[in-house]
């Protein structure tokens, strides 16, 4: 498991790498070494946090503090358990004062007592076991995470592909259709049309050998070669439903 700290309290973040390093060697029969980066800057963090499973975070000395930091990750799309450490800003009571918060966090206090860090790295490990995958897509200019029922469909644009999101926002990437349906078919609900076409299965409305019509209406260029794929692909998603 790989593990970011982001402190600007030296000391504190000194601490903390002790305190994970033992629990590395206790584990690492069990579920595993842990490999722990430090960062007392959140700037030179946010450039890269993709690669961690685990965050701790306390900013204090800033304009922006941990929480701050840690709703940016969140809206990065970052979904790996983030846990804020209390010092001198209490972010429970921060967390609780926010007009609206959609996102989840856990919570330790500082100084930090072994027993609550074994706890809290027990249920870490416990929802990294559960977590769904993340699907990057890279722009000329930004880039995105995106869960699988976040892509509508992806079409070709001369030599783009333009993603289409369930949230109205389109991603165009330098890249042939068939090379990011590479990317992306082992997510079960995704189906591809032809070459230059590929969509989500939920997000199908109806369909003939020729065309998919999407929920919202929208044609897509269709084949029959892909008709028993999509028939496939409705029955899986029907089953999964069924399941849930």
């Amino acid at each position: 498991m790989h593990i970011a700290i982001c402190d600007d309290n030296i000391a504190d973040r000194k601490q903390l790498e002790r305190l994970l390093g033992r629990e590395s060697d206790r584990r690492k029969s069990d579920t595993g070494v842990f490999y722990t980066d430090s960062y007392g800057d959140s700037e030179v963090l946010g450039k890269n946090p993709m690669p961690y499973d685990l965050f701790f975070i306390d900013m204090t000395a800033g304009e922006a503090n941990g929480l701050d930091f840690a709703l940016e990750l969140r809206k990065f799309g970052v979904t790996v358990p983030i846990i804020l450490c209390s010092s001198k800003i209490d972010y429970q009571a921060a967390i609780a004062a926010l007009p609206e918060c959609s996102y989840e966090f856990m919570h330790l206090s500082k100084p930090i007592i072994t027993a609550e860090l074994s706890a809290i790295l027990d249920r870490s490990i416990a929802l990294l076991s559960n977590r769904v995958s993340t699907i990057e897509l890279r722009s000329d200019t930004e880039t995105y995470y995106v869960q699988e029922d976040d892509i509508v469909c992806a079409v070709t644009e001369g030599q783009y592909v333009r993603v289409t999101l369930k949230d109205g926002r389109s991603v165009l990437l330098l890249s042939k259709l068939l090379n990011f349906y590479d990317t992306v078919c082992m997510y079960s609900h995704m189906v591809l049309l032809t070459d230059k076409t590929m969509c989500n299965i939920t997000y199908v409305d109806s369909f003939s050998p020729f065309n998919v019509t999407l929920k919202d209406k929208t044609t897509l260029k269709s084949s029959p070669f892909s008709v028993k794929y999509i028939k496939l692909a409705q029955q899986m998603y029907q089953e999964e439903t069924k399941e849930k």
